[in-house]
C-alpha cells in the first residue's frame, strides 16, 4: 500500500492581542502521496512552516486532523506522539545541529532513542553522510561547517533512518544550483522507495524540480494545486 498523510480541514488561529485573532492556515484539504515530491511554496509569513509542524506532530492545530492509514495522529499525546514523530525525519528552516558535537555525532542522534547498536547507527550515519557528500567532515566539528554544509547536514539527519515522511523547510536556502539539484534528486530517490515527502519553498526554482513533482500555493491561508 501506498504511503499518504493527508489534512482535513486543518486550521490555525493566533491570537494577537486586544482579544483579536489571525487565521493563518482556513481549512486546509490535501493528499500528499508517497511516489512524488510535494512542494508547497507561497510568499514569506504565508503559514508553509506553521503546516510543516502540525504534519510533523510538532504542533496541534487549532481544528481539523491529519490523518494517517485512517488514524488521526494530531490528536495523539504522550507516547503515541512521539512514535508518530520517529517514522518522520525534518529539516528545519534553521539547522538545530549541536554544533559542539561533530557531524556523525549529531547525524547519530535521532538513532539514539530507537535502541539500535551503536554500531549501526555509525553505519548508517556514514551512509547518510556520503549520500549528502560530507563524508569527509563526519569527524568536523557542527560549528565549523558552512552554511550550505549544515543545510546538508540536516537533510543527512533527517534522510538517517529511512523515514516514511519527510518534511523539508526551505532546505535549499543556502544551496547554490547544482547542490540544490542534487538535495532534490536526493529527495525525489526517498519519495521514489514510498516516502511521503513534503518541501516547503519560498519560490519555485524549475530547473531544480523532478518532472512529476506536485506543486502547491499557500498563500492567504489556502493551499490550492499549481497548474503542471
Amino acid at each position: 500500500m501506498s504511503s499518504a498523510i493527508a489534512c482535513r480541514d486543518i486550521c490555525v488561529v493566533f491570537p494577537t492581542g486586544n482579544k483579536k485573532e489571525r487565521s493563518v492556515l482556513d481549512k486546509i484539504n490535501v493528499n500528499f502521496q508517497a511516489g512524488k515530491i510535494n512542494i508547497i511554496t507561497g510568499p514569506v509569513g504565508a503559514g508553509k512552516t506553521t503546516l510543516l509542524n502540525i504534519l510533523a506532530g510538532l504542533t496541534r492545530p487549532t481544528s481539523g486532523e491529519v490523518i494517517v492509514n485512517n488514524k488521526k495522529v494530531s490528536r495523539w499525546t504522550g507516547p503515541h506522539r512521539e512514535r508518530w514523530r520517529r517514522q518522520a525525519g525534518i529539516v528545519f528552516q534553521h539547522d538545530h545541529l549541536l554544533h559542539d558535537l561533530t557531524v556523525l555525532e549529531n547525524i547519530m542522534l535521532p538513532l539514539i532513542p530507537l535502541g539500535y547498536p551503536l554500531s549501526t547507527c555509525r553505519r548508517q550515519s556514514m551512509e547518510a553522510l556520503k549520500k549528502v557528500g560530507l563524508l569527509h567532515h563526519a569527524g568536523s566539528l557542527a560549528k565549523s561547517l558552512s552554511g550550505g554544509e549544515r543545510q546538508k547536514t540536516t537533510i543527512a539527519r533527517a534522510i538517517v533512518n529511512q523515514p516514511n515522511f519527510i518534511f523539508a523547510d526551505e532546505p535549499f536556502a543556502h544551496l547554490d544550483a547544482e547542490s540544490s539539484r542534487q538535495m532534490m534528486d536526493l529527495l525525489h530517490h526517498h519519495a521514489c522507495q514510498n516516502a511521503v515527502v513534503i518541501v516547503a519553498a519560498h519560490g519555485l526554482n524549475q530547473d531544480t524540480l523532478p518532472e512529476n513533482a506536485l506543486c502547491y500555493r499557500l498563500q492567504n491561508g489556502v493551499l490550492n494545486p499549481l497548474s503542471s
